[in-house]
């Protein structure tokens, strides 16, 4: 039965996700705002075409920009864990706030009330939830997105692809023979009845709503693609070392 504690569940993934990392990181390093470089994205690419336009080292840039996305992946892991820690130590015991806390979280992350604007794209943030769901939805996702990216080529519709896939495996995941290994284990048996009956729904209503959310950012790239200005990807230059490239 879902509770009260969606409520504040969902206001605390917002003010965690609403941190504009990338956009700290550029303005205390380079003095700039990472809003007026690149793509103007406030997100771990764009960090690194920041440091990039000021001339800093590949490696310092890469280095960088890797950090911010690690940090922007922790938003979404640590919105969805505490919201199920406030929960079942001190409040109604409510699952469900697992589908609201991780979706707001992505949701300050795209659209940043500190920037009174948008934000990032979203990915990184949506990677931390998988995380929090099971550790290896990550390489999975990865490989996923690698298979899809060399068919499609288009980013945008590869993230939407991708991320109905994964709702779709989250949906199974919670029988007899696929386990929930889950951080939220420590504060709650996911694999007991009857949260594990439900738990493969809630993760898939969470990977439904960020979904959509993370879709609130990708509109200039499906009208750069319907106009034919999108870049297409190359993902396979990424075994050649042509990380730039194959991204583009």
């Amino acid at each position: 039965m879902i509770t009260i504690d969606v409520l504040w569940a969902a206001a605390l993934g917002y003010l965690l996700g609403s941190i504009p990392i990338a956009w700290i990181i550029v303005k205390l390093w380079l003095r700039i705002d990472i809003r007026t470089v690149g793509s103007k994205n406030v997100g771990g690419r764009n960090v690194i075409r920041a440091f990039q336009a000021e001339e800093k080292p590949k490696g310092l840039a890469y280095t960088v920009g890797i950090i911010e996305a690690i940090l922007d992946m922790l938003k979404g892991f640590f919105a969805m864990w505490l919201a199920v820690w406030i929960s079942f130590t001190y409040s109604q015991a409510d699952i469900w706030v697992v589908a609201f806390a991780g979706p707001a979280a992505i949701l300050g992350h795209n659209w940043c009330i500190w920037l009174w604007g948008p934000g990032g794209k979203g990915v990184a943030s949506t990677l931390g939830t998988m995380i929090f769901f099971n550790p290896v939805f990550l390489p999975l996702w990865l490989v996923l997105y690698f298979v899809l990216g060399s068919a499609i080529m288009y980013s945008a519709i590869t993230y939407l692809v991708s991320f109905v896939v994964m709702g779709v495996i989250f949906i199974f995941w919670g029988t007899n023979i696929w386990k929930w290994i889950s951080p939220a284990n420590g504060i709650t048996d996911l694999n007991a009845s009857p949260v594990v009956e439900i738990f493969g729904w809630v993760a898939f209503a969470a990977m439904v709503a960020i979904t959509i959310v993370v879709l609130s950012r990708q509109g200039e790239n499906f009208q750069k693609i319907k106009t034919g200005e999108a870049k297409k990807m190359k993902l396979w230059k990424i075994f050649k070392g042509k990380a730039d490239e194959a991204l583009k």
